[in-house]
């Protein structure tokens, strides 16, 4: 047996926890059922693809495939911590998470995809900036969706400023227009 092929079945084996973790913001707002951590990686990866494309469109070089790997990878620490929601996060919970995550990120990935997660999670390069947007972006059309179905009070997650943080992309601002548009919102001030 190969070290890569043991490689690929360990990280099948860690990260299968993903499909069942539930996203816990959604949670704590009443949404039941709710997507897993692994959906949102979908969903993101999905978005970061649609992004790819139009920024391409435009004319703008970016490297889709590399996008595409970070945004699979974004939350992969999170098959060890769960989903820590935004109102737990203070401070200095905050910076012993980013700790633990990319320890984890490094124990848990082969080296060239920790480097990704690293990457993304500094959120400098235009590929990184696509993913934070996605993220962003999928989680508000998840909760547009949400709303439609009547599942828990997610009023909190447009209120919140933070959640439209289209990372200087003019496309991922006008996503968020039109997400908020078809909920009937403002995108709000910070």
């Amino acid at each position: 047996m190969s070290a890569r092929a043991d490689t690929i079945a360990q990280l099948l084996l860690d990260l299968d926890p993903l499909a069942e973790l539930p996203r816990t913001g959604w949670l704590l707002r009443g949404v039941r059922p709710c997507e897993s951590i692994a959906e949102h990686s979908f969903g993101v990866a999905l978005v970061t693809t649609l992004l790819v494309d139009s920024l391409r469109a435009e004319g703008t070089e970016v490297d889709g495939e590399r996008a595409l790997r970070m945004a699979l990878v974004h939350d992969v620490p999170e098959a060890r911590t769960g989903d820590v929601p935004m109102p737990q996060k203070t401070a200095r919970l905050t910076e012993a998470l980013s700790e633990l995550e990319s320890d984890l990120a490094r124990r848990l990935l082969p080296a060239s995809l920790s480097e990704l997660w690293r990457e993304t999670d500094q959120g400098d390069s235009l590929e990184a900036r696509v993913v934070k947007a996605a993220d962003k972006i999928q989680m508000m059309a998840k909760a547009l969706i949400y709303e439609r179905l009547h599942r828990g009070d997610v009023t909190e997650f447009w209120e919140n400023p933070k959640n439209f943080d289209d990372r200087g992309l003019p496309i991922a601002r006008e996503v968020f227009e039109v997400i908020c548009a078809r909920a009937g919102r403002q995108i709000p001030r910070p």
